[in-house]
């Protein structure tokens, strides 16, 4: 009871954290998880209230294999725990750091029971063709416990060790393996282990997390929106529409606090979204299940976000402080759901209900949240060349849509979700004030289309009318053939960044494209000026950019156009309709510093060998060579 009453008073503590300095509260809550890991998974179960926010978990395995840690942002470090690593076979367990999930260049943590104890942990690499293990001549997993079936260990976000990989708050590829072998970890170079896929893996996870939620509120009400029993169609591409009718309880305004995606067809769907229909109470939207582009007109209206989902995202709840408004004497009681089929197999008779469930709160929150779309337009009019390592797309929050839209104390950003279809390799949104570039709202380097969380965000960017954001989007087409052009569907791109923030505006997509007359002009200079006969004048822009034949040159005067001209903005409300004071056809660029430095080093005497970091790979148009 002596140690229940320690860890309560521990959470105590940190619940108040305001209370006490950042340097207390970080040695309270190392102290709390070297405790929790040494405890008896009952008793860390009863006793611990200090991981409700602070501990995540995860399976490796999906089944016994437990990965528990906690992030220590005034230490900048991680602690790791991991449950069921051994059991009586196994001789050694790791777990690593992959740039994208292969083997090559990796960092990895090696423990080893040796005489019969596990007491041995060694920091390695990997070699570039992921087939040898080299002991790193500095050593950075620093352990805390190791017995027969458990370990502990704790890890520097940045150990300023080129032969380790920097911990960041985008996608991580954790590997991990165990075996019966002995290893030859006294020796600097030995084989990589060889074992079965059942005693191996990779998990993608956001390892530098911001802190679980809890919901304050006891009495929520839950609803679900979802298709009902709709046969998939056996093509590619697919928009499903279905409109349903809000209950009577809508009338009284209320704030969503949560959402969950409910997915009975993972291998079908690749994302969905939930729309209110922004229109009068009394007008009546005909209920509707089936194709999207045959959805009736008066359904058009339904466009403004209520909650999204896409692959590898999970629960998204909100803030204590906030929540997404819904119902009210004027709120019109229909909403859309919107699911996004990926069938490229074309199988027929598959039959799906997928789509989401709401919580919400008739206790209303300080303040109402909003969803915000930035990046690109949905459009054939932005194109990526094939043979690409990681060209740039940029879509403009341009300075003078915030000025016109935002209230005079700005927007708290606390959510952000990052989206592009397959070729889509890395994602950040920047930033700017004036002349000045503020930090990043959001940023994943090693992006994956299969992994699209709704991540709540630990620094909480303040955007002020006048700034501007600019989100671009990287994209690999190493291997294919043609142009890749924006649209919707999957073989088409697109580059979103879904931003939840407090108070709500009536800003609800602050995107872009090139202008008309900037792509007309560029047509007529690549069919005059660069001889492209295939490109017909009054044509499609889709037939005019697949008709170009690409050289390095072009491609480079493709990415000169996109970042010098005149800009097609979407400054729109919920309704659709633009902003008026503006002329948002034609307007100007934000200006973006060609070269977006990956990483600033603090770091004395870095790299004193010269050796090359594992962090470095293949080189995209910028220079930037992280992929």
């Amino acid at each position: 009871m002596a140690v229940k009453g320690v860890l309560s008073a521990a959470t105590n503590s940190m619940t108040s954290s305001s209370v006490y300095s950042a340097s207390y509260i970080s040695r309270l809550a190392c102290f709390a998880f070297c405790l929790l890991v040494a405890l008896p998974l009952p008793f860390f179960t009863r006793a611990n209230r200090l991981s409700d926010i602070k501990l995540h978990e995860v399976y490796l395995d999906n089944s016994e294999i437990k990965l528990s840690w906690m992030v220590d942002w005034y230490k900048q470090e991680v602690l790791f725990h991991l449950q069921n690593a051994f059991n009586e076979k196994h001789r050694w367990f790791y777990l690593g750091f992959s740039k994208r999930g292969g083997m090559g260049d990796a960092d990895i943590c090696f423990f080893e029971n040796q005489n019969g104890f596990f007491n041995i942990v060694t920091d390695t690499y990997t070699s570039p063709d992921g087939k040898f293990v080299q002991k790193d001549y500095q050593q950075d997993c620093e352990l805390f416990k190791m017995d027969e079936y458990t370990l502990a260990f704790k890890r520097k976000f940045d150990t300023c060790d080129p032969l380790d990989l920097r911990m960041h708050e985008g996608t991580m590829y954790i590997i991990w393996a165990r075996g019966e072998s002995s290893l030859a970890l006294e020796d600097y170079q030995f084989p990589l282990p060889n074992v079965s896929t059942h005693e191996s893996g990779v998990k993608m996870m956001q390892l530098l997390r911001a802190d679980k939620i809890l919901i304050p509120e006891g009495n929520l009400k839950t609803i679900q929106v979802t298709l009902e029993n709709v046969t998939v169609p056996a093509k590619e591409t697919t928009y499903w529409c279905h409109i349903q009718k809000l209950d009577e309880s809508f009338a009284a305004k209320q704030h969503i606090v949560q959402f969950e995606p409910l997915i009975t067809s993972p291998d079908l769907v690749h994302h969905l979204e939930v729309f209110h229909c922004e229109t009068d109470a009394e007008v009546e939207i005909p209920l509707y299940n089936g194709d999207c582009e045959k959805m009736p007109l008066e359904a058009k209206v339904c466009s403004k976000v209520i909650s999204l989902w896409a692959m590898g995202a999970s629960t998204f709840t909100y803030p204590p402080e906030t929540g997404l408004p819904v119902g009210g004497k004027d709120y019109n009681p229909y909403v859309r759901l919107e699911v996004h089929f990926n069938n490229p197999e074309l199988k027929e008779g598959r039959i799906d209900s997928s789509g989401m469930r709401i919580k919400l709160s008739p206790k209303l929150r300080q303040f109402d949240a909003g969803v915000m779309e930035l990046g690109l337009e949905y459009t054939d009019k932005m194109a990526i060349p094939p043979g690409q390592v990681g060209f740039p797309l940029s879509g403009y929050c341009i300075a003078e849509c915030t000025e016109v839209a935002l209230p005079s104390s700005g927007i708290i950003i606390f959510g952000s979700q990052l989206h592009t279809h397959l070729r889509g390799v890395r994602i950040l949104t920047r930033h700017f004030r004036d002349n000045e570039e503020l930090r990043e709202i959001n940023r994943d380097d090693y992006y994956s289309h299969h992994f699209q969380e709704m991540r709540n965000l630990h620094y909480k960017p303040h955007v002020l009318p006048g700034d501007a954001l600019v989100t671009t989007c990287y994209y690999n087409t190493l291997g294919y053939e043609n142009v890749t052009l924006g649209g919707f569907s999957i073989s088409d791109e697109m580059c979103v960044n879904y931003i939840h923030y407090y108070p709500a505006t009536q800003l609800e997509v602050c995107k872009s494209s090139v202008s008309e007359d900037t792509l007309e002009n560029y047509f007529i200079f690549m069919k005059k000026k660069e001889h492209q006969r295939g490109i017909h004048l009054n044509g499609g822009r889709s037939k005019n950019y697949q008709s170009i034949k690409w050289t390095e040159p072009r491609v480079d005067e493709l990415y000169t156009m996109y970042i010098q001209e005149p800009l097609s903005m979407q400054c729109n409300k919920s309704d659709g309709y633009r902003f008026d004071g503006y002329n948002w056809e034609g307007a100007p660029i934000t200006p973006v510093a060609i070269k977006i430095p990956m990483h600033s080093k603090i770091c004395p005497n870095y790299n004193p060998l010269w050796l090359k970091p594992l962090e470095k790979g293949a080189c995209d148009l910028l220079g930037e060579c992280i992929y």
